[in-house]
């Protein structure tokens, strides 16, 4: 069976790096086990390292170091793309990078906390299309129950 490719949003891998213990730590958990395959991108990862090492989050970690090893394990555990697509689709321009993402790696999964833009973005059943990609927009807690009620997955 073909591994699930994903896309994270920063907000996923900073409170996975505030919190490993919970479903954003557990979805990372995924990701550096090459459970499933992350997909990013440039312009995804130069905001991670921005917010990452911003005062508003470094207050919640332990050191700004431990900022930068979280970004560094994210960034190697991630398969780094170059999307050749530029959407415009998130009422917050930040969000579209995402989706970028998501179509040039023709990934089954944005998975989001962001419940102001990215999340409304999708209908009742968590789906979303673009130019004839379908994919599905979750929070980690969401994405984690898909897993479980995988037979075929292997943690």
């Amino acid at each position: 069976m073909e591994a699930r490719k994903v896309v994270l949003d920063t907000n996923v891998v900073i409170t996975a790096a505030i919190n490993p213990f919970g479903s954003s730590g557990r979805v990372m958990d995924l990701v550096v086990g090459k459970k499933v395959l992350s997909y990013t991108s440039e312009a995804v990862l130069e905001e991670l390292r921005f917010k990452l090492t911003s005062e508003k989050i470094l207050k919640y970690l332990e050191s700004r170091v431990y900022a930068l090893w979280v970004y560094r394990v994210f960034r190697a555990s991630s398969i780094v793309v170059n999307p050749g697509v530029r959407f415009n689709v998130s009422p917050d321009p930040d969000d579209n990078k995402f989706f970028d993402v998501v179509y040039s790696a023709k990934a089954g999964f944005l998975i989001s906390l962001d419940k102001k833009h990215v999340l409304k973005l999708r209908d009742e059943n968590g789906k979303f299309v673009l130019k004839g990609h379908e994919f599905l927009i979750l929070t980690p807690a969401e994405f984690l129950e898909v897993v479980e009620r995988d037979k075929n997955f292997k943690e």
